[in-house]
């Protein structure tokens, strides 16, 4: 009772359920109590999507934004709010480059996708991001391929029937299409090390971020360090804890059926940053990806150093050690 009455408050938006790996630090630190052990009593507010959670940012409704690194420049920093990271949820894409299996298709390699139909998840999505980034890196622009559009039954549906070459695909359905044989990995960049040879470093894919305002960080800063310690507590146990003792200690507050869970998250595993620390090389290889996956305004200046953490969350993640303890 005591420890609530002395809680700080935070609202936090956030753009993703605790479905996707890249989400679930913050509603398991909510489950499990990380938080309010912290001395945060904070309040999730689920965003329809990662846009709506830095529109919440910007618009005042909630302190903290869970969204995509994307969304903290397009949707904030680019429309008047500069924000600061506070914790990286995720260092790798959580995405594939596939290619058809159909024998028809089956390019040899990302030179071999020149004139050839090749899908996407969606425009601005990571995949999206992502797909551009590659192509560049192989001297292909977006108008040497056949970029298509489609939903993620249909980009398995169009890749079994080989009328696409190859496609980015995410979770569930690059797990479907690798089990039902209808593709084959071209460029697995959930794998750090992949990562880091394709695109140059990590890549941030989610991250919490606030407001770069000085006085309101000074304001914020009890909450914010609470916040970043309980984070990081869980992000360093979900990374170094077996993955089955994680399903059922989250069971049955976020998950139904550990083992299946257990297996879900096997492949996100090392994609959580243990010490939720986005580096200075981390944030410019992630802002090298954002900046040429679409037009950014003229007028947009952002570099790393003042993207990165502020030195509150600095002292927060040193004062837990290198083992922080579980949550």
């Amino acid at each position: 009772m005591i420890a609530a009455l002395l809680a700080v408050a935070l609202t936090v938006s956030v753009g993703g359920l605790p479905e996707d790996p890249a989400y679930l630090p913050v509603h398991a630190a909510a489950a499990l109590g990380t938080f309010d052990a912290e001395g945060v009593a904070v309040t999730l507010r689920r965003a329809r999507h990662p846009a709506a959670a830095a529109d919440a940012l910007r618009a005042g409704d909630a302190a903290v934004a869970v969204t995509t690194a994307d969304q903290a420049v397009r949707g904030a920093w680019a429309r008047g709010t500069p924000v600061r990271v506070l914790v990286a949820h995720r260092s790798t894409p959580g995405v594939a480059l596939v290619a058809s299996a159909a024998p028809a298709a089956r390019p040899a390699g990302i030179e071999a996708l020149r004139g050839q139909p090749v899908g996407m998840p969606g425009p601005g999505t990571t995949g999206h991001l992502v797909l551009a980034a590659l192509l560049r890196a192989h001297r292909l622009g977006p108008t040497d391929v056949r970029l298509v559009s489609l939903g993620g039954a249909a980009l398995l549906t169009r890749l079994a029937a080989g009328t696409l070459a190859a496609a980015v695909l995410e979770e569930p359905w690059l797990g479907r299409a690798l089990a039902a044989g209808a593709a084959r990995v071209l460029v697995d960049l959930r794998a750090p090390a992949e990562t880091a040879r394709q695109l140059g470093g990590p890549f941030y894919e989610v991250v919490s971020v606030t407001r770069a305002d000085p006085a309101r960080l000074a304001e914020l800063a009890p909450a914010l360090r609470g916040y970043v310690r309980a984070l990081v507590r869980v992000q360093y146990w979900l990374a170094t804890t077996a993955l089955e003792a994680v399903a059922h200690r989250l069971a049955p507050a976020l998950v139904e059926d550990p083992a299946r869970v257990a297996a879900r998250l096997e492949a996100a595993r090392a994609a959580w940053p243990p010490d939720g620390h986005a580096t200075e090389a981390g944030l410019a290889s992630t802002l090298a990806v954002l900046r040429g996956g679409s037009p950014w305004p003229v007028t947009l200046a952002i570099e790393p150093r003042t993207l990165g953490e502020p030195d509150l969350v600095t002292e927060a993640r040193a004062a837990l050690g290198p083992a922080p303890p579980p949550p």
